[in-house]
């Protein structure tokens, strides 16, 4: 494999993932707008993110393991053991299969305790309702971790369409459910909502997975091969529900010590912090890993390097800019994606904080989530593992010691904190394994970058005081303010990283054009 052949097949797998991660993405903001339109921060909305907290911990965890351990587990199985993919396909997904049906079960069975860890305090309607949700949300696990395993085996073909998609259609499926059943059924609408959405991601993903694989192994089954995967899944899906327990963390830490809505206002600024990580560094995460697993497979050490150094250096670029536009233009990004029906001015004002702390740190849990691909690759589990859990233990100290001062700012902070060491943490790590240099990695670009947030912070800057920012004027007036002043920073930003000769945002651009011009 040439390096040409390699980089032009994975900016086509990224190109694809990046942009039906923004159409999905948008589509889910339509739904989290919906949801607002609806619930606001309303103590309902409150009572079912504590009763999805598990299974949507979970579903994040096998989005996350599964793909992660499957690429290069059978990699490395048709390469040495010469084992058939059809074969490896049916064993781990009748495997798995049984296993997510034991969780979903677990789940249902054992909701009353699981939500009193969660929540001791709650009590009355709220509690009776919040086991309710927890009914109709456990079967959620199995359909969603199947889904994972299908997209793993796509992703492992290098087939990126049909799991890009997938967001579309499970937004699209939530938004018709929710539409059609909240007026009758009030908040369970949106657990059916999310539980029919499962269902059909599901079945999409497995059907394209089953065509793309083919069932002539469907009867060659093998318990060894399920158990090893059931082994690296439960070994990953740890150090992965370290990694994703922070937002379950805050839950508990505001079921505790805060008041009405600030869970429901966490979870609206998380989601919009993430839309930009969803986009683009989810995506290029998802696309890039398979090259990732063959060059740490076959050990071609100075393409991985290449590799790794012009995404984390791409990384910073794109999302510093996010991360000052977030901090700069907060309310006015609230109050647009949000600001109707029951989401009233005490919700904005809720969810404009901790959007800012959150933005706070979100180039820093870009890089580490990108970082995160490398270890796994390189099967560097425990190393990981061992990290992770002292990010996570310094996030829970400085929650307990933020949580009364700041309230749910203060958990936003203390993630944002905990997203900032665990960024230099790897990063001096990987450069050390890796043997790239800190100096060669980022100086010369960070000081390129810091130049022009700059320019462009004083251009922002500038334009706010001509036109300044007013919660009274309509949505269409802040939107419009939105759009010129992103549109006006974009320019300026990448204008100046021109002008300061970055290589990264002109080799992209250089690639793309190249690309669409061959087409």
């Amino acid at each position: 494999m040439n390096s040409r052949l390699l980089t032009q097949s994975l900016l086509a797998g990224s190109i694809v993932m990046i942009g039906a991660n923004v159409v999905g993405r948008l589509i889910g903001y339509a739904r989290e707008a919906m949801i607002a339109g609806y619930f606001g921060t309303d103590i309902t909305l409150d009572t079912f993110l504590l009763a999805f907290s598990i299974p949507e911990l979970l579903f994040f965890v096998l989005f996350a393991a599964v793909p992660t351990v499957l690429i290069p587990m059978f990699k490395r199985m048709t390469v040495d053991d010469h084992e058939s993919e059809s074969s490896l396909f049916w064993n781990g997904l009748f495997g798995l299969g049984a296993v997510l049906a034991l969780i979903s079960v677990g789940l249902y069975v054992f909701r009353e305790q699981l939500l009193y860890i969660l929540a001791p305090t709650l009590g009355g309607e709220e509690r009776s309702l919040a086991l309710s949700l927890a009914e109709i949300l456990a079967p959620i696990v199995f359909f969603r971790g199947l889904e994972s395993y299908a997209r793993g085996w796509l992703f492992y073909r290098k087939h990126f369409v049909v799991p890009a998609t997938t967001a579309m259609l499970m937004n699209v499926v939530i938004l018709v459910v929710l539409y059609a059943m909240q007026g009758s059924l009030g908040i369970e609408s949106l657990a059916w909502a999310w539980l029919l959405g499962a269902v059909a991601a599901c079945l999409f993903n497995v059907a394209f997975a089953v065509f793309a694989v083919g069932p002539t192994g469907l009867f060659a089954l093998k318990g060894d091969i399920a158990a090893r995967l059931l082994r690296l899944v439960l070994v990953v899906g740890a150090v992965e529900s370290i990694a994703l327990l922070y937002p379950t963390v805050d839950r508990m830490f505001a079921s505790r010590f805060l008041g009405e809505g600030q869970i429901s206002a966490l979870r609206y600024a998380v989601f919009l912090i993430h839309i930009p990580t969803g986009m683009f560094v989810v995506a290029f995460g998802s696309a890039s890993f398979p090259w990732i697993t063959d060059l740490s497979v076959t050990e071609q050490r100075t393409r991985l390097v290449s590799l790794y150094s012009q995404s984390v250096r791409l990384i910073v670029f794109v999302l510093a800019l996010v991360a000052l536009g977030v901090i700069m233009f907060a309310p006015d990004i609230v109050q647009v994606s949000f600001m109707r029906g029951e989401f009233d001015e005490r919700s904005l004002q809720l969810t404009t904080s901790p959007l800012i702390f959150y933005a706070l740190g979100v180039l820093f849990y870009s890089v580490y989530l990108f970082q995160m691909r490398f270890y796994y690759a390189r099967l560097k589990m425990w190393r990981l593992g061992a990290l992770l859990l002292s990010l996570l233990g310094l996030k829970v100290v400085l929650s307990s010691l933020l949580v009364e001062p700041m309230h749910h700012d203060g958990l936003a902070l203390a993630t944002s904190i905990a997203w900032f060491v665990g960024a230099v943490i790897m990063t001096l790590d990987l450069g050390r394994q890796l043997s790239v240099s800190l100096r060669t990695l980022l100086v010369p670009a960070v000081f390129k970058i810091t130049a022009a947030l700059v320019v462009t912070g004083i251009c922002w800057y500038g334009l706010q005081q001509v036109w300044p920012h007013d919660t009274g004027r309509s949505l269409w007036s802040v939107f419009g303010r939105l759009v010129v002043m992103g549109a006006a920073g974009v320019v300026v930003y990448t204008g100046s990283a021109f002008l300061l000769k970055l290589p990264e945002p002109r080799t992209v651009v250089e690639r793309i054009i190249s690309k669409f011009k061959r087409a």
